[in-house]
């Protein structure tokens, strides 16, 4: 009996310890069928700004052309950019971002190119409902100066900025159960390093004709946290705060009559916040739309800008 004894108050003593890590496994596996069944009655577009942390499964495209009129000052500003994307391996998706403005004014009404971007983004988390982590991806891009810039007639736009601005950042993404419905948090940081570029004539960096010099562009520093609440299978609604800020652009030359020009412009920054609300009628396509609003910041102006886009996974 004195062997018998401690072996039993050993087995009773794992008796809760048993029953507690039973409970907690089947504790772990509702929650599992919970986000799994909240995820498949869920359909995304995703918000207004900000961008996914997910990668495009190897050899399937994705495509989101949007379609927006930037208002400012009175003055309305139309255009379309969006997404084209390509899941090269299946953590590594890669793509494009074109810009085109469409002129209002008299003597601009025509179709414009503005700067493209190239895009690239590896995923290094993937969220699962069994493995309840955030999806990060490192984002390395790159802006073409594919827009006009400098040699400008005397009242024609610029719609580029004549630099090659190569960007880095981070893009997270997490769901979170609101009962059997889902909350989707993103969040984007992204840091911009505009190099130098040659200037001749009048420009949109407000030099005249007759100007022959370089300018470099201010560093732009981004954040973006975006939200979205699947209200069904179908409606979604979305929300997006954007902070951005930029550092000072300095031009220098000479002018047409030979004296130095030397300018440079203060550092600005603003807050704007975008609401939308996205219909996707199947899992593979679906459409946002919204209004991205930027009060007046530091050395910025307000802006309204409507906007609507619609994706297609293929």
């Amino acid at each position: 009996m004195k062997l018998a004894a401690p072996a039993l108050a050993a087995v009773l003593v794992g008796i809760p310890v048993a029953a507690q890590a039973t409970e907690a496994s089947d504790l772990e596996a509702t929650k599992v069928e919970r986000f799994s069944a909240a995820m498949k009655a869920a359909r995304w577009t995703g918000p207004l700004l900000a961008s996914n942390a997910e990668a495009l499964p190897k050899g399937h495209a994705y495509v989101e052309p949007y379609f927006f009129d930037g208002i400012s000052g009175g003055k309305h500003h139309p255009g379309t950019s969006g997404f084209y994307q390509y899941g090269l391996l299946d953590n590594w998706t890669v793509g494009m971002q074109p810009f085109f403005s469409v002129g209002t004014a008299r003597f601009n009404r025509n179709i414009a190119m503005g700067d493209f971007k190239l895009l690239s983004q590896v995923r290094l988390n993937h969220f699962t409902p069994e493995r309840r982590v955030p999806s990060i991806a490192v984002v390395t891009n790159l802006v073409l100066p594919t827009g006009k810039f400098d040699r400008l007639g005397a009242v024609k736009n610029g719609h580029g900025s004549g630099v090659f601005a190569p960007e880095i950042g981070v893009n997270v993404q997490q769901y979170f159960l609101l009962g059997d419905r889902l909350l989707r948090g993103r969040i984007n940081v992204l840091h911009q390093f505009p190099l130098r570029t040659d200037i001749r004539d009048r420009s949109v960096y407000g030099t005249s004709l007759g100007f022959r010099g370089h300018a470099r562009p201010g560093a732009k520093s981004t954040l973006i946290l975006g939200t979205e609440y699947s209200l069904t299978k179908e409606w979604v609604l979305a929300f997006d705060v954007e902070a951005d800020a930029w550092g000072r652009t300095r031009v220098r030359g000479r002018d047409a009559a030979g004296a130095p020009v030397s300018a440079t412009s203060p550092k600005s920054w603003n807050v704007g916040f975008a609401p939308a609300i996205e219909y996707n009628w199947s899992d593979r396509s679906g459409a946002i739309f919204g209004v991205w609003i930027v009060p007046k910041g530091h050395n910025t102006a307000s802006s309204v800008t409507p906007a609507i886009a619609i994706q297609r996974f293929f």
